[in-house]
């Protein structure tokens, strides 16, 4: 009988710690996209958005997170939203001139649209096929959380 319960605390502690280790961030890992800097334009374009260029600076673009001043002491990333990114590719895209010294830009705008619409479609398709837990009047239209943005620029 007293192995039993030794058996029932070590199972229960156990337990316990899985719970606990399954609230950490690691569970909630959303798709994250790594991008240089050339990728939002130029420096006066994407300086907007990223702040001023550093050396081997990398952007991660993510669900939810915006920060632009990299951390003290550590590699220079500049983490941006996903929407966010893809808003300013968009407007950034249009207000381009048409002519063919921009076809290049132009281009290497839209590929980075691309790649983030990709995961940005998948992920907005997976949020509205679940089941919502609010109904009635003063439900949340899931939609608006995750607006539809057009497949191409």
């Amino acid at each position: 009988m007293k192995k039993l319960s030794v058996f029932a605390l070590i199972l229960g502690c156990s337990m316990g710690l899985l719970s606990l280790c399954s609230c950490s961030d690691a569970s909630y890992i959303t798709p994250e996209m790594t991008f240089a800097y050339e990728d939002f334009g130029t420096d006066a374009i994407a300086s907007r958005l990223l702040g001023p260029r550093g050396k081997d600076m990398q952007i991660v673009v993510r669900f939810g997170t915006t920060r632009t001043t990299p951390k003290p002491g550590g590699p220079d990333l500049r983490f941006v939203s996903t929407q966010q990114a893809m808003h300013f590719l968009r407007s950034n895209v249009h207000k381009l001139p048409k002519t063919p010294e921009n076809a290049e830009l132009r281009k290497r705008l839209q590929a980075t649209y691309s790649r983030l619409y990709d995961v940005y479609s998948s992920k907005r398709s997976s949020f509205l096929s679940a089941p919502s837990s609010s109904y009635g009047r003063d439900g949340m239209n899931r939609a608006l959380m995750m607006p539809p943005m057009p497949p191409s620029i």
